[in-house]
């Protein structure tokens, strides 16, 4: 049996100036991805993933969360200052 693509929902911080996909787009992907495999997806390179913060329906995720079908996800680069 083939797993069937899921969709999320997926938003972020305009500084990430994703081009790949507009911002609140719903999203095909396969089962089972994890939030790594979605940001490598989205050609965010693994050394860079660690200064991004994932959430995944209001709660922060790590990179290895299983996406679920539906889920609303948020990506986010935080910015110091002061």
């Amino acid at each position: 049996m083939v797993d069937q693509p899921m969709t999320i929902t997926l938003q972020y911080s305009p500084i990430l100036n994703l081009k790949s996909v507009p911002q609140g787009e719903r999203f095909e992907l396969p089962a089972g991805t994890t939030a790594s495999a979605l940001l490598e997806r989205l050609g965010i390179h693994s050394n860079h993933q660690r200064y991004l913060i994932v959430y995944a329906n209001g709660k922060k995720q790590t990179l290895s969360y299983t996406l679920r079908n539906g889920d609303s996800v948020q990506l986010f680069l935080p910015i110091g200052g002061g």
